[in-house]
């Protein structure tokens, strides 16, 4: 009979145990091990650190796009505002020119 067991590493061995003569009973063990190699740290590492950077990355580029609608909203309600001002054209009663003309009463034109 061919069997195989798991031993206290996690390895497993395989063995042949019979009986002959209804009295004499043989034990054959293979020597070597099965062992299950480790899970390759990298792969999961740069997995993981993929995810994240793709989420986020994501999340700026939705934030974006939610911006610039919100702005563009905005922007359109300020035209719509600007279009409908009942503004008067005339001066601006605080604006003073930077331009004086000083006319001097002493200079006779010489």
């Amino acid at each position: 009979m061919h069997c195989k067991e798991r031993d206290a590493n996690d390895c497993w061995f395989y063995y042949t145990y019979a009986v002959n003569n209804d009295t004499k009973k043989e034990v054959h063990v293979v020597e070597t091990l099965d062992c299950p190699s480790g899970p390759d740290i990298i792969p999961i590492v740069a997995g993981v650190v993929a995810g994240i950077v793709l989420i986020g990355l994501a999340l700026l580029l939705i934030w974006k796009l939610l911006m610039i609608i919100h702005d563009r909203r905005e922007f359109a309600k300020f035209e719509k505002e600007k279009m409908n001002a009942k503004w008067d054209t005339g001066e601006n009663p605080i604006y003073k020119s930077a331009v004086t003309t000083v006319i001097n009463p002493k200079y006779e034109g010489k």
